[in-house]
């Protein structure tokens, strides 16, 4: 293909999605599959968005440490103006009138080495942290968000089902009529029967709320504006194959305790901690440096003139060893740390025992639900055959509408069933998915 031709593919292109853009905003819905709310999940979730910041501002908390021996430079003019009694160091008090002036420039430096040296490390950890736990947040977040779609899909089915129901209500209702009114069936029948669309009208109205709430959850957890339609690409519940039958678990519980990011967030926490150990157990030996230096002109004279005016240069180093509370305060700060580490290893030992139980989980809830799978195509299969038959023996007056309503609630249920079924798989395989450290932006239904 030449250059022209791909410049006139770009251009109908253009076209093509300005043209579904202009049907969209005409009838005020937004076409959307499990991969779109996916990553519209990555790109416009408030929660997602909160912990980006989080990991930004760990990382200037970084950048900040790592400037800890770095001097303060300060730059300007200094006067003094004194008049009155003073004090010389011979203990004579004299009546003084003076002025001084200094214009230059200094750097200060104040540097606690231990402080130096530790605490970029720790930050360093800290950041990694903070990054583990955005990830760990990205995960649930995805999760709710494919939990909710799957939810609207699951209302939306639900209302094509009291559809359906509500139909063949309203038909075996007109049947009984028309047997009653020809006196081939009961009024108290014909009652009856009308009950039924009534109910399913109700039943209707309901799962037509459900699927309006589900669709509200999705597009608060996608940020999308109020005026927002969402409309399910998918006709039906997908059935999500991630994981063939008969994995090996003891496999699966050891990829989850290597890969899931919680893990990495503690272990991080962990470094941090021994970091800020070793500057407590080792700074109390390492000194404390203060050091500065100030170059400019220097004048002064009696009473408020300036004269004498010649360049100086001072320079003062400090080199001390601090003991908080006599000493003391050192043995506490260590005793915290301390505990901090035994805190956070207990930490790591619950958080392996929460994955293994959380993949042992998953995983029966697969296999689970995978079962019931068959049991429910099963069950609507022969409650379908059941109604159909039904309405034949109606037809070739063999049978009453009642037994056809019997199996109709049969036929019902047992959609509604099926529907519960694939919901519960597809959610099942996403719960495991995510428990094993994957994010779910490698699902594709």
């Amino acid at each position: 293909m030449t250059e022209a031709q791909h410049r006139i593919a770009r251009c109908l292109l253009l076209v093509l999605a300005a043209a579904q853009c202009a049907v969209a905003a005409a009838d005020e819905s937004l076409r959307i599959d499990l991969g779109t709310a996916l990553r519209l999940a990555d790109e416009r979730n408030l929660d997602v968005a909160i912990y980006y910041q989080r990991v930004a501002a760990a990382s200037a908390t970084l950048a900040e440490s790592r400037l800890l021996a770095v001097p303060t430079l300060t730059v300007g003019t200094d006067s003094d103006r004194h008049h009155g009694t003073l004090q010389e160091t011979s203990g004579v008090v004299d009546d003084v009138d003076r002025a001084s002036r200094f214009t230059g420039a200094g750097a200060t430096l104040a540097v606690d080495i231990a402080a130096a040296i530790y605490r970029p490390l720790a930050a360093r950890q800290n950041l990694d942290a903070v990054r583990a736990s955005a990830t760990v947040n990205r995960h649930r977040v995805l999760l709710e968000v494919a939990t909710a779609y799957l939810a609207l899909l699951q209302a939306q089915a639900t209302v094509r089902v009291a559809d359906a129901a509500l139909e063949r209500a309203n038909d075996l209702a007109a049947l009984t009529a028309n047997y009653a009114q020809t006196g081939e069936g009961l009024q108290a029948d014909a009652e009856m029967a009308a009950v039924q669309p009534l109910l399913w009208q109700q039943q209707q109205l309901a799962a037509r709320a459900n699927a309006e709430a589900a669709a509200a959850a999705v597009a608060s957890l996608l940020h999308l504006d109020r005026g927002a339609r969402l409309t399910p690409v998918e006709e039906a519940v997908p059935s999500l194959e991630l994981y063939a039958d008969g994995q090996d678990l003891d496999r699966l519980i050891d990829q989850a305790l290597q890969g899931r990011p919680e893990r990495d967030q503690l272990d991080a926490l962990f470094a941090a901690a021994e970091n800020d150990l070793k500057a407590q157990r080792y700074g109390l030996f390492i000194p404390r440096v203060g050091l500065a230096y100030s170059s400019g002109e220097f004048g002064g004279a009696p009473g408020s003139g300036i004269a004498n005016t010649a360049h100086r240069d001072d320079l003062a180093l400090q080199l001390y060893w601090q003991f908080d509370a006599v000493g003391l305060g050192h043995r506490t700060k260590v005793n915290a740390r301390e505990a901090e580490l035994r805190q956070i290893g207990l930490e790591r030992d619950k958080l392996h025992d929460a994955i293994v139980a959380e993949v042992r989980t998953a995983y029966a809830g697969v296999q689970s639900q995978r079962g019931q799978l068959p049991l429910t195509d099963a069950a609507v299969r022969h409650a379908a055959e059941a109604y159909e038959l039904q309405r034949e023996r109606i037809y070739d007056q063999q049978g009453l509408p009642l037994e056809a309503q019997t199996a109709m609630q049969a036929l019902a249920a047992a959609e509604l069933a099926r529907i519960d079924a694939l919901v519960g798989y597809d959610l099942a395989q996403i719960r495991l998915h995510t428990a094993l450290g994957n994010p779910l932006e490698k699902v594709n239904p």
